[in-house]
C-alpha cells in the first residue's frame, strides 16, 4: 500500500508545508533585517499618531503640506519638551537607584526573616546578598544610553514619517492613474477600509494609554511618591504590552512607595487606587471606544508576544499587540484573508 497521499489530500499536505516554509523564511527575513524594520514600524506609528490633527486640518480645507507641516512642529515641540524632562527624570532615578534597590533588599530580609521566626525554619538569605550587588544604576544607564542613541536616529524616523503622511492622502489618485478605474477603485476602498481600521485603533489604544498614564502619574503625585512623572511614562508605554507590562507598571511604583516611606497600609492604598485606574481603561473605556471588532484571543496574545519578543527582543515585545491587531486589521479587509482573521478573535458568548 502506498505510505503517500495522493490527489487532494497530497495537495493539501504540499499547501501545509509550503505554509510552513513561507513563514519559516519571511521570519528569518524579518530578524535579519529589524534593523531596517523596526525604523519602518515606529515611521508608521507616529504617523498615524499625527494622523488624526492631520486630518482635522485637512476638513478645514488646509493643504496637506500645510497640515503636516504644522501637525509635525507642534508634535516635535511636545516630544522634545516632555522627552527633556523624562530624560532628565530617568538620570536622577538612575542615580537614586542603588538607595532604592538597598531599601528593597531590607525589606525582604525582614520579611524572610519574620517567615522564618513564624515557621520555625532556616531560610536561606545568600541570594540577597547577590541581589545587593547587582549594578542596576549601571543597567539603567546603559539602557538610558541605548535610548538616546536610538533618539538620535529620530530625525531620519520623523522625516520618513512627514513623507508618510504627505504621500497616503494622493495614494487613491496615483491608483487611479495606475490602473482601470474600476480596479483602482475596489483597490483604493480597500486600503481607506483598513487605514480607517487601523487608525482607529492606534489612536484609541494610545488615548487610552496615555488616560492611564497620565491618571497614574497623578495618582502617584498625591501620594507623594518619588520620581511620579517617570512612572507615568512608563506606565504608557507598558500599556502597549497586555498583562505583563500592566503588572510591571503597577509593581515598580509601589515598590519605590513602600522604600520611601515604609509603610505598607499608604503601599496598599496605592495599590488599590492604581488597580483601579488599570481596570477602569481596560473594561470599561477601551471596550466601549475601541469596539469588540478588534479584540484579540489571548492565546494569540501570548503566541505574539512569545513571537515577536524573539524576533526583535525587547522593540518586539512592546510592538506586538499593534501589529498583531494591525495584521488583523488588514486581513479582515481583505475577503480571502477573513478566515485567518476569524481565528484570531475571541470566542463568541454564548446566546451571540
Amino acid at each position: 500500500m502506498d505510505a503517500y497521499p495522493k490527489g487532494p489530500d497530497r495537495r493539501v499536505a504540499s499547501n501545509i508545508l509550503l505554509t510552513i516554509i513561507t513563514v519559516l523564511l519571511i521570519g528569518l527575513v524579518l530578524r535579519l533585517a529589524r534593523a531596517v524594520v523596526i525604523p519602518l514600524l515606529v515611521t508608521g506609528f507616529l504617523a498615524y499618531l499625527m494622523d488624526p490633527l492631520v486630518t482635522l486640518l485637512r476638513r478645514l480645507r488646509v493643504p496637506v503640506t500645510v497640515a503636516v507641516s504644522v501637525a509635525a512642529v507642534l508634535y516635535l515641540a511636545a516630544f522634545l519638551v516632555f522627552g527633556w524632562v523624562i530624560y532628565q527624570s530617568a538620570l536622577d532615578f538612575a542615580q537614586a537607584l542603588p538607595r532604592y534597590q538597598r531599601g528593597i533588599v531590607e525589606l525582604v530580609r525582614e520579611l524572610l526573616l519574620r517567615i522564618q521566626n513564624a515557621a520555625n525554619t532556616l531560610i536561606g538569605l545568600q541570594p540577597l546578598e547577590e541581589l545587593q550587588k547587582l549594578p542596576v544604576s549601571t543597567i539603567l544607564l546603559t539602557t538610558l544610553r541605548s535610548v538616546a542613541s536610538f533618539l538620535s536616529d529620530f530625525v531620519l524616523i520623523f522625516i520618513f514619517t512627514l513623507l508618510f503622511l504627505v504621500g497616503k492622502y494622493g495614494l487613491a489618485r496615483k491608483l487611479l492613474r495606475a490602473f482601470p478605474h474600476q480596479r483602482a477603485k475596489r483597490i483604493a476602498l480597500v486600503l481607506l477600509r483598513i487605514d480607517s481600521d487601523i487608525r482607529k485603533y492606534i489612536g484609541v489604544k494610545s488615548l487610552a494609554s496615555l488616560l492611564v498614564g497620565t491618571t497614574s502619574g497623578v495618582c502617584l503625585g498625591l501620594f507623594g511618591v518619588d520620581f511620579a512623572m517617570l512612572f507615568g511614562f512608563l506606565t504608557f508605554v507598558l500599556n502597549f504590552i497586555p498583562f505583563i507590562g500592566s503588572v510591571i507598571a503597577v509593581m515598580l511604583p509601589l515598590l519605590v512607595c513602600l522604600v520611601q516611606f515604609g509603610s505598607w497600609a499608604r503601599t496598599l492604598w496605592l495599590l488599590a487606587c492604581l488597580l483601579v485606574l488599570q481596570n477602569t481603561v481596560a473594561y470599561l473605556f477601551e471596550p466601549k471606544v475601541l469596539g469588540i471588532r478588534l479584540k484579540v484571543s489571548v492565546p494569540i496574545v501570548f503566541l505574539s508576544l512569545f513571537f515577536w519578543g524573539w524576533l526583535w527582543g525587547a522593540p518586539g515585545i512592546l510592538l506586538a499587540l499593534p501589529l498583531t491587531t494591525t495584521l488583523k486589521i488588514i486581513m479582515e479587509d481583505i475577503p480571502g484573508l477573513k478566515p485567518i482573521a476569524k481565528l484570531l478573535e475571541k470566542a463568541p458568548r454564548r446566546g451571540n
